[in-house]
């Protein structure tokens, strides 16, 4: 039981509210957004960057449910459950405060911009006739902090389409600091690779290789339409959900068996028995010469895949983690969703 100061007020400010044996303050705030896992929908909410400080003698405990927050007609509004990409972006307030320590933690709450709140502090300290401690309370005005969340979107659509369907999206330059062309080669070099598979005991030449990659960008620029749904975001850090309707791959290979029999019919008479390699190492060429016509002519699949993607925003430009050290390993499934396997 504490018996200090049980029913003070201390003095208070806009951010700051102190008693003689406790006391906390607002940090700093940021919008958040983030979409909940029985919904379908981005929203916004402020998140609160809360420190308790705890000068008495004994350990205090603590947890979300000691703050509320009032609008203006004094009803109360619900913190909401934040599910974060990493520990760093959303630390909840919970646990205890030892004695002469402070704890920090967040919440976050959905609020109208335009309108201010009180945050009010309820400590859980008592005095011998059991009374709780007066509530403390500060201001908190929504219009101060900033929603920097709006450009997540902008900038992992930008690097879609540069790096992997060929489109020049402007926001890339202002918006995301990875580098394209870079990227760009690796998605390249597995398409490369690709071919080269589909080839098996040949090799094919640079030219045909070259034709490949020039008509399997083109046909993905034509065909493939994501869209984006931000997890969560804040000002740092972010996960994005891509979503799209791939190529249906027993199409794909429909629609390569036709273009092969195409080859097939047209050269039936070309070939001798003896000239075997040759026949099927020519009908090859002719086959991935004509990606854009394959998959031009294939379906999309019925559902899209998702694929969770985590971005870092450094210096105010966004980086998208391209790695497993990167913590993003879901970003290699997306690479191998757009290099289709054609053999």
């Amino acid at each position: 039981m504490l018996l200090a100061a049980c029913g003070s007020s201390g003095s208070g400010s806009d951010s700051k509210q102190e008693a003689r044996d406790v006391g906390f303050k607002v940090n700093s705030g940021e919008y958040i957004t983030i979409t909940k896992y029985d919904d379908n929908e981005e929203k916004t909410y402020l998140k609160l960057n809360i420190t308790v400080h705890n000068k008495s003698k004994n350990e205090i405990s603590l947890s979300e449910t000691d703050f509320s927050l009032y609008d203006k007609n004094n009803e109360k509004i619900e913190t909401v459950y934040v599910n974060p990409p990493d520990e760093d972006s959303y630390k909840e307030l919970t646990g205890s405060v030892s004695p002469e320590k402070k704890a920090s933690g967040d919440l976050a709450y959905p609020i109208n911009p335009e309108e201010k709140y009180e945050l009010h502090f309820q400590p859980h300290i008592y005095d011998d006739e059991g009374n709780k401690h007066k509530e403390l309370v500060v201001n908190v005005d929504p219009s101060k902090y900033k929603d920097d969340t709006k450009n997540v979107k902008k900038a992992i659509a930008s690097y879609i389409d540069n790096v992997f369907l060929s489109r020049e999206n402007p926001d890339f330059k202002t918006l995301v600091s990875n580098d394209v062309i870079k990227d760009s080669q690796k998605f390249d070099e597995e398409l490369g690779n690709q071919i080269k598979e589909g080839f098996r005991d040949h090799t094919p030449d640079l030219k045909t290789e070259k034709i490949f990659i020039e008509k399997y960008r083109k046909a993905l620029n034509q065909n493939i339409k994501p869209t984006y749904l931000i997890e969560y975001a804040d000002t740092k850090n972010a996960k994005v959900m891509v979503r799209f309707k791939n190529f249906d791959t027993s199409d794909l290979f429909k629609q390569s068996r036709k273009v092969s029999e195409q080859f097939a019919k047209k050269n039936q008479k070309k070939y001798s028995y003896d000239e075997y390699d040759k026949a099927e190492k020519d009908a090859l060429v002719y086959t991935f010469s004509r990606i854009d016509q394959i998959l031009n002519n294939t379906k999309l699949s019925n559902s899209s895949r998702d694929y969770s993607i985590t971005m870092k925003n450094v210096d105010g430009k966004w980086t998208i983690l391209t790695t497993d050290d990167d913590m993003n390993s879901e970003y290699d499934d997306l690479l191998k969703a757009f290099v289709l396997e054609m053999y």
